[in-house]
């Protein structure tokens, strides 16, 4: 929780002092390398992550925990992910970072909000992270190893395509990452905490 909360104030200090420039060095280094295969794989990966398919799938995982009985792990996976959602819009709102412009880098995506702190990958963070914690407190060791496997895989890559896409600096990623980090903690020991008191 420490280090996440650190690490989303560490960006908030470097986009505060304003834009550095080696995240423009990354983006254009990244625009260099795209290819139409490349920037169609990321598209496809980005959309998976966008706001109403996590909402989607957290509330299909919220039913399947309701009838199987476990109100106290659906109450945590549902405050967790709505939690995140609100974490975005009022941080956006709060810093109005505006995203990456056309004479830094082409945007393969046009979009509107602010870029401080990435949705994406605060939204990944905490999906993988609460789903995952639900896996391994009710789950067998094949169902903890493939959740893991999976925010393993997802919860980088998710981040990844937001800066290969042009659409949000490196600092609003891992901006991104902290906070998400911090508040699945808070909810975690939120929840399982008192639950375990109880």
């Amino acid at each position: 929780m420490l280090f996440g909360a650190a690490l989303f104030g560490a960006m908030a200090m470097l986009v505060t002092a304003g834009q550095v420039e080696e995240e423009a060095l990354v983006l254009r280094w990244l625009e260099d390398r795209r290819s139409p295969w490349w920037t169609f794989a990321m598209v496809a990966i980005t959309r998976f992550g966008a706001g109403p398919v996590t909402a989607t799938l957290t509330a299909l995982l919220c039913v399947w925990l309701l009838v199987r009985k476990q109100r106290l792990d659906a109450a945590f996976l549902a405050t967790a992910n709505l939690g995140s959602a609100i974490l975005n819009t009022s941080f956006k709102s709060l810093f109005e970072r505006q995203r990456p412009p056309d004479e830094l880098v082409t945007s393969v995506m046009d979009l509107q909000t602010f870029s401080f702190p990435s949705g994406h990958a605060l939204s990944a963070m905490v999906f993988y992270a609460s789903v995952s914690i639900v896996g391994v407190r009710l789950g067998g060791p094949s169902l903890r190893a493939l959740l893991l496997a999976a925010a393993a895989l997802m919860i980088p890559t998710m981040g990844f395509t937001r800066v290969y896409l042009g659409v949000h600096y490196p600092t609003d990623v891992i901006a991104g990452w902290g906070l998400g980090a911090a508040w699945v903690s808070v909810a975690y020991l939120v929840f399982y905490a008192t639950g375990s008191r109880r």
